[in-house]
Formats: structure tokens, sequence, C-alpha cells
């Protein structure tokens, strides 16, 4: 029986030991945020000037020239600890409009190219990595302050997802949350404001807003996001490992219970 349990053990140990391996590179990999407050976040990164507040309008067809909201993004540097490290903050505002049909406009989701990796950190000191981090409760650099569209509370991207592949990579958020029953981020809210890290320089991408109402055309929504890295995916542990790492537990705990169960040599 003894050495059933330590061979079933070994075994799993082998298995889990296979089941890590790298993802590839046309994952799509969706990261966790972290909660992150304004102050903590202010004393680590500082604003540069380079890539001051942007705020980049989108505007849904046939509602020119109202515009329909904007896309707030700021580029800031590390400090200390965090020097060499550029922190890309991004923020969804939605004006208070309507639609042809006399509709409130909302925003469903945004994504655009990242062409470098996002880097981990543990900004919180919380013991564990983190790719993207969201603020609610207050400003971030020159950014609006986070506010409740009527009836919903401060909306966080509902997810947020990483595409690493040949062409570069890529950012998508939405605000969509089936679980929740959240359709969209709605009007005169100012979204949580999300942050990124990367190791590479800013440049200026385009934004490819999804709505219920098409965007116009002639409306070019822009933001700062880093150029001239090479998209890998990151080190985020797959469910099956994880799994697999409380099933090894598992059995180890189960081979001292026996151990412990068995009478004493005479």
């Amino acid at each position: 029986m003894k050495k059933f349990a330590l061979a079933l053990a070994l075994g799993t140990g082998l298995t889990v030991t296979g089941i890590a391996s790298p993802a590839r590179a046309d994952t799509i990999q969706s990261l966790a945020p972290t909660s992150l407050s304004a102050s903590t976040f202010n004393s680590l990164f500082q604003p540069i000037s380079s890539s001051p507040e942007m705020s980049s309008p989108f505007t849904y067809l046939g509602l020119a020239p109202n515009v329909s909201g904007t896309i707030e993004s700021q580029v800031f540097q590390g400090t200390g600890a965090y020097a060499g490290l550029y922190a890309y903050a991004y923020q969804v505002d939605v004006n208070k409009t309507t639609d042809s049909s006399g509709n409130p406009v909302n925003f469903q989701s945004a994504s655009f190219k990242f062409d470098a990796t996002p880097v981990g950190s543990d900004l919180t000191n919380l013991g564990h990595t983190s790719y993207v981090y969201t603020v609610t409760n207050g400003t971030v650099g020159g950014l609006s302050l986070p506010t409740a569209a009527p009836g919903q509370s401060i909306l966080s991207p509902a997810s947020l997802n990483w595409e690493p592949n040949t062409s570069g990579g890529s950012i998508l958020a939405s605000f969509v949350n089936s679980a929740t029953g959240v359709p969209a981020l709605n009007a005169g809210g100012n979204s949580a404001t999300f942050i990124l890290l990367s190791d590479s320089p800013p440049s200026q991408q385009f934004v490819n807003v999804q709505s219920p109402n098409p965007v116009d055309p002639t409306s070019l929504t822009s933001v700062y996001a880093p150029t001239g890295g090479t998209p890998q995916p990151v080190p985020i542990p797959e469910p099956a490992t994880l799994l697999g790492w409380v099933g090894a537990l598992g059995i180890a705990a189960a081979v001292r219970r026996v151990r412990k169960s068995r009478p004493a040599a005479k």
C-alpha cells in the first residue's frame, strides 16, 4: 500500500510537470486585474512630458457633431524599484447623449495594438504577480476621476485579454459582464482607470471601438501603447496546472494519513 501511494504521488507530480508547458504564441490570455489605490500608483510612477494625458473622442455614426465619448490615456515612468518601466493608463468616458432612436449611448469594448509583453509586478505588496491594475478611488495623473453612470457602480473592464501573435500583440478590454448582467458602460459614466506596465516606449495606436451603434469612420480614436517589443504570452499558471498541484497535495496528505494509521512495529 505504501509503495502504491508513493508511486501514485510520483506519477501525479510528473504529470503536473508535463502540464506546465509554455503557452503558444497565438494564445489569448485573460489578465485578472488587481485593485490599486490612486495614491499608491502616483507615489510609484510619474507623468512624462512626451506622453501627456490624451483624450481621444469617438462618435457613433449619425450623431455628429455630438461626441459620444472619449478614451483617455497617459504614460508614466516608474521610480525607485520600478525605474525603467512605463505605466500605460487608460480610461473610457461615455457622454450623456442619445442615439438616433433616442436611447442613451453606451460602450461595450475596445481593442488596440500593444506591441510588447505586459510586465508583471506586485505594486500592492500582496505577494503575487499582476499584469493589470484598476484604480477607482482617485485620479491617476491627468485622467478623469472614475464616476459611476446612473444605475451602475464604477465599472472596471469585466475582462481584459492579452493576445500575442506574429503581427504584434493586442489588448481587448470589455465592459460587458454576462455573469452580473452588465451589458455595457452606460452614458454618463467614467470607467475605472486600468493600467498595464511595459519596458517598451510609447507610440500612438488606433482603437477599434465596439458598441451597438457603429462608430463614424471619420472618428478615429487613438491611445498610447508600447512599441518595439516582442509580444509573448505572460507566465500565468493554467487551470489544469493548478488543479494538478491540488491533486498532488491531496495525495501527499493521504500518504501521511496512511503512515499514521499503521500500527507501530513491535
